[in-house]
């Protein structure tokens, strides 16, 4: 099972470029059985954290790490070849140390897991990314400009020192220069 990772902050542009890379590979790998896929209770857990005071990132970071471990038991059962997860462990990681958990900590409850073979992060200037997520009303406590800067940072961090990370800047970028980016360092690395 082949594992590439889209990661960013909300309004990167992971979902659109997720579909165009499923859809690009489908088209010339038609011996690859490809599944999109993202962790089933992401949204259940943060609007039950919108809907509350209540924020701690241990269970925080518990909750999504639950929610991964049962993604991946379900994704394992689908036998595919290429995986495209629209967020992975790395969400975890740069989110809740945003909010001061230890980063290794969160690493560590996550080893289990198998590592992307290839991680694209998508970079966009958090002013512009709450730009974009107004514009598509998803706008709740995660997409704060400050929060988002210090997730932003995080992730930049993790580009640096985790293997097959590539950085794709989305801030001025339209969608077909990001996603023939995102096929240039994908193509050649799929087996």
């Amino acid at each position: 099972m082949f594992i590439v990772a889209i990661e960013g902050i909300d309004g990167a542009g992971k979902t659109t470029i997720a579909n165009l890379l499923k859809d690009h590979i489908q088209s010339t790998r038609k011996d690859k059985k490809v599944i999109l896929t993202q962790e089933p209770f992401t949204k259940e857990i943060t609007d039950l954290i919108a809907r509350t005071e209540w924020k701690d990132p241990i269970t925080l970071a518990l909750l999504f790490t639950a929610d991964r471990a049962y993604h991946l038991n379900w994704i394992k059962s689908q036998n595919p070849d290429i995986v495209i997860l629209d967020r992975y462990y790395y969400s975890t990681i740069a989110y809740q140390s945003a909010l001061g958990l230890d980063k290794e900590w969160i690493m560590c409850i996550n080893s289990k897991f198998p590592k992307p073979d290839i991680t694209i992060l998508l970079d966009v200037d958090p002013k512009v990314s709450i730009r974009r997520i107004r514009e598509k009303d998803l706008f709740n406590f995660e997409e704060k400009v400050k929060s988002l800067e210090k997730v932003r940072n995080i992730y930049l961090e993790l580009a640096k020192t985790e293997k097959n990370f590539y950085v794709i800047d989305t801030t001025y970028s339209g969608i077909n220069e990001v996603i023939k980016r995102v096929i240039e360092i994908v193509d050649p690395l799929i087996p």
